[in-house]
């Protein structure tokens, strides 16, 4: 009997022992469960992040965008290293970019929605509110309206996208100095006192007066030429050119506005040609009659790269414009 109650207590013990051990097991799963699934949960976190646009969306977007398709801002991008997969026919219209958009599909103008559907963007990068319902069904789209801010700002919020910070920081370092060093070599031809105007023809009837937006971006601000009094005013009242960027005139206005040095821009053929704007100033006694064009103080310039707003064309105009007024 004393044997068979000590078999039976060491099977009873042997049972508890086994009991107890699966018990343990499953507090160590349980235990396990938890530290792996906040790993998996911060991976995730990571490869994407949450984007507050200008226009006040927020948007899910890739934390490295690596196929990047935008309708407006190609320069801006591949100022900051970043060849996007597509853009619109009148962004690649041009040639002051040259070799650094080859590759860059050309989806269309206006752009085709099947076109960027092809592409498998990642992320796209708009300029027109309006673009985003479509273009959001495709991918995660970030809107920087075209009229938002400066060319610096705007280079600014698309690297802000890109995660490209630094880049944009270093290459308006860069332009800056290029600036400074102009300002030094176009000192001893143009005065401090000198008004510059700017002026732009089109058509066969348009004239068109620059504040410091597009053409005036090198002049006025980069090279910090003085401009028209009417300028002056303008850009005062609306520094940051929410409201203006340009005045639209008569032919008659031009002795009103011109300074003593004039830039003028021709865009399209039709402007020179018989009857065309251009044609037209330059045969009126008005323009005849200006001082500076008595003294020969007239500058033409092209529409490739000074009548795109954007970083590598504002950089080649720069360059452009300090050769032009030095007289190199």
């Amino acid at each position: 009997m004393k044997k068979k109650a000590i078999i039976v207590r060491c099977m009873i013990v042997t049972m508890l022992l086994l009991v107890l051990a699966a018990c343990n097991g499953k507090e160590a799963n349980i235990a396990e469960t938890p530290t792996k699934q906040p790993e998996k949960e911060e991976e995730a976190s990571t490869t994407t992040r949450i984007y507050t646009d200008v226009t006040g969306r927020e948007v899910e977007i890739p934390t490295n965008p690596e196929r990047v398709v935008t309708t407006q801002y190609l320069d801006a991008m591949l100022a900051l290293g970043v060849k996007p997969l597509g853009a619109p026919s009148h962004v690649l219209d041009n040639q002051y970019l040259g070799e650094l958009q080859e590759g860059v599909v050309d989806l269309g103008s206006p752009f085709s929605v099947e076109k960027v559907l092809e592409l498998a963007p990642d992320l796209i990068i708009a300029a027109d509110p309006e673009e985003v319902e479509q273009l959001s069904k495709i991918a995660p789209t970030v809107v920087i309206p075209w009229m938002y801010g400066d060319v610096f700002t705007q280079l600014k919020e698309v690297a802000s996208i890109l995660g490209k910070e630094q880049e944009a920081d270093e290459w308006i370092a860069k332009l800056d100095e290029k600036a400074a060093q102009g300002r030094e070599k176009i000192a001893d031809k143009i005065g401090q006192d000198e008004i510059v105007s700017i002026f732009m023809t089109y058509g066969k009837d348009n004239l068109r007066l620059y504040g410091a937006r597009n053409i005036g971006q090198i002049f006025y601000r980069s090279l910090q030429l003085t401009p028209p009094t009417f300028i002056q005013e303008k850009l005062a009242d609306d520094p940051n050119f929410e409201e203006f960027v340009f005045e639209d005139i008569s032919m008659e206005k031009l002795p009103e506005y011109a300074g003593d040095k004039i830039i003028m821009l021709a865009y399209g053929e039709e402007t020179k040609e018989e009857g065309g704007m251009l044609a037209q100033i330059e045969q009126s006694s008005l323009w005849k009659n200006l001082d500076a064009v008595k003294n020969g103080n007239v500058y033409y310039i092209g529409e490739d790269p000074w009548f795109t707003y954007a970083p590598i064309a504002i950089e080649k105009s720069l360059d452009e414009a300090i050769k032009l007024l030095s007289g190199d």
